[in-house]
């Protein structure tokens, strides 16, 4: 029968300290020989985010550029598409190909667009483009010739006005973009586009090993008693494994948030076209980190809950895959709900909020109420996902009695 000495950090807690540092160290020794967690934790992030947030905006501009650049293939049906296209050509927008089936041609990849028009000669005048949305390219395209279209319009309106003697300014209207977001913040959207997805799935690559091999690593082998003369308390023992999955994620953290930032400060004005600047000041840079070591205190005991429950590395593997999607899919569906990050209850939903705090701390640097709340609600969360990790360990998944 097992007598718990150090029952539990309240009682003798200088004793229960000591004995949860003495299983961080145990385990941190044997990580440390552990290439896998190393690579894990520090070289794929290292080499993986300079890609992320340099490599693949750049290769999106430049083919967004390129098609800008190049002139739409088109064919023409009917007399006034005819004319539409023939004033493109002119232009240098568009480039007509004939063929003997023009929609068939669009879905092999040949034309970019169709542009058709009704023979009746009626009015409105009206000209369809047919276009692969499939496609970038035809989807650019159909874009094209709406602005070939407007431009003719504009000529046709002079032209009427000046045989009415009409001054045809004053039929005009210019509309006029203007982008009023700084450098700075341009950066920080770039970074916001990947980090919040990174930032969790790093976390979670980081502490994968550690926690495999605390919890159902430990059970297979029986080793974990052998530590300390006199067993040591549950608590102790769910804090020592705790720390020692949480040290390489928050390893993993720093490392991805260093390598992309350094990256895109030191790269973006080589390889990508516009005003992008990086400047993180310090008080967004320690909330960044304050979020991201909430999110990490809250993933690592859930991969330890996991390890800790299965009853062997390929049921805890199989788990960890489901644990991956769980956290993932909300993250990378985010952007396309951009609606509802703005919610201001998304602050309390785990890992989702992280996401939305990430990325507006990331665009517009300024603190929330939604931010504070966020870290407080993932470390509220942190609290019973330990406690299911202590009833897992006294179930047996991580001693053998």
């Amino acid at each position: 029968m097992r007598t718990d000495a150090i029952a539990s950090p309240s009682a003798r807690p200088g004793r229960w300290w000591r004995a949860a540092l003495a299983v961080f160290r145990k385990v941190m020794i044997e990580t440390l020989r552990d290439r896998r967690t190393l690579i894990a934790a520090v070289l794929l992030p290292a080499l993986t985010m300079p890609l992320v947030v340099l490599v693949m905006p750049a290769l999106l501009q430049r083919q967004q550029q390129a098609l800008r650049d190049r002139p739409a293939r088109v064919a023409a049906v009917g007399e006034e598409a005819g004319r539409l296209a023939a004033a493109g050509e002119i232009q240098g927008a568009l480039r007509i190909v004939a063929g003997a089936d023009p929609v068939e041609g669009l879905l092999r990849g040949d034309l970019d667009a169709v542009l058709t028009s009704d023979a009746t000669g009626g009015r409105p005048r009206v000209v369809t483009v047919l276009y692969d949305a499939s496609r970038p390219a035809s989807a650019a395209a159909a874009t094209q010739v709406s602005d070939v279209a407007t431009r003719q319009v504009l000529r046709d309106l002079a032209a009427v006005a000046a045989q009415r003697g009409t001054d045809p300014s004053g039929l005009t209207l210019v509309v006029e973009s203007q982008n009023v977001a700084s450098a700075e913040r341009m950066g920080g959207a770039l970074l916001a586009t990947a980090l919040p997805l990174f930032l969790a799935v790093w976390v979670l690559l980081g502490g994968q090993h550690a926690a495999l091999d605390v919890g159902v690593g430990e059970r297979e082998r029986g080793s974990l008693e052998a530590l300390l003369a006199s067993p040591p308390a549950r608590s102790a023992l769910v804090a020592g494994k705790f720390l020692a999955v949480l040290a390489p994620s928050v390893l993993a953290l720093a490392v991805m948030l260093i390598s992309a930032i350094v990256a895109l400060a030191l790269g973006a004005p080589f390889v990508i076209a516009g005003p992008v600047r990086v400047v993180l000041p310090a008080g967004v840079a320690l909330l960044l980190v304050a979020v991201g070591f909430a999110l990490a205190g809250l993933l690592s005991a859930a991969q330890l809950a996991v390890s800790l429950g299965a009853r062997t590395l390929r049921e805890a593997q199989q788990a960890f895959a489901g644990l991956y999607m769980v956290v993932a899919l909300p993250t990378l569906l985010a952007p396309a709900a951009a609606d509802l990050l703005e919610r201001s209850w998304i602050s309390l939903v785990p890992v989702v909020n992280a996401a939305s705090a990430i990325r507006r701390l990331l665009v517009t640097g300024e603190a929330s109420w939604g931010l504070f709340v966020t870290i407080l609600v993932l470390l509220a969360w942190t609290g019973p996902v330990l406690a299911l990790t202590g009833r897992a360990l006294e179930r047996g998944g991580g001693l053998n009695r």
